[in-house]
């Protein structure tokens, strides 16, 4: 049975916008990104699981309007189809615990715009239902408040995500190359969908080569499910 791995809480701020870099240029050179529109997130999954590297590879799979439909119904009362549930255990039997990630701008709190209008509870608590119903051996860590269409925050949800990818890598001798697969749904909100993965992938890179003289390059695909 899956359990949730970390703290669901609201992200606050911890600092203001991120400084550049004055070897900015060199990180870019270690991180590629590639968007890849799909019909479906079967369809998605079907891809990654025919090019994901086996071993040296992590997967975030975002929630409202990729596990669930993209009615807007779905953002206060989520649900998830039987394709999609048979597809993202098809994702759990692929990565080993702690690969596979869910991710999503929600935040959990207080907030009345979070509980009353968004229902974050009820996602949750779908999400929890999700991985319950899986015979995954592991955890599946949620990586909550993330904000994804703004850039260079330093915020509690980006910091968690960036120490579990970093402590991974780490944990497990990943060596030379690491893949990231992302799904994620289309949406005209917000800047370019690239910035934040590369931001993410940026900031591990810099801590592994920084803080444990360790070099990788990453590589992002980002399967982008467009709803027909």
């Amino acid at each position: 049975m899956s359990t949730l791995e970390g703290e669901i809480r609201a992200s606050s701020f911890t600092g203001d916008f991120a400084s550049e870099s004055e070897n900015e240029p060199l990180e870019k050179e270690s991180v590629t990104y590639e968007a890849i529109e799909v019909n479906s997130f079967t369809q998605a999954v079907e891809q990654i699981l025919l090019k994901s590297d086996e071993k040296q590879s992590f997967c975030f799979v975002d929630f409202d309007q990729t596990l669930t439909g993209s009615e807007l119904r779905n953002v206060r009362d989520p649900q998830i189809s039987d394709e999609v549930k048979e597809s993202f255990n098809k994702l759990l039997r692929k990565f080993s615990p702690g690969r596979l990630c869910l991710t999503t701008n929600r935040g959990y709190g207080s907030s009345v715009l979070s509980n009353l209008v968004f229902r974050t509870d009820k996602a949750l608590e779908k999400m929890t239902e999700l991985l319950e119903e899986s015979s995954y051996p592991g955890t599946v860590p949620i990586f909550l408040g993330l904000k994804k269409q703004i850039p260079n925050l330093k915020i509690n949800g980006r910091e968690e995500l960036i120490k579990h990818l970093t402590e991974f890598i780490l944990h497990n001798n990943f060596d030379g190359h690491v893949d990231i697969s992302m799904i994620e749904d289309y949406s005209l909100l917000g800047l370019d969908r690239s910035v934040f993965p590369k931001e993410i992938a940026r900031e591990v890179h810099k801590k592994l080569k920084e803080e444990h003289d360790k070099v990788v390059t990453i590589s992002i695909k980002d399967y982008v499910l467009k709803h027909k």
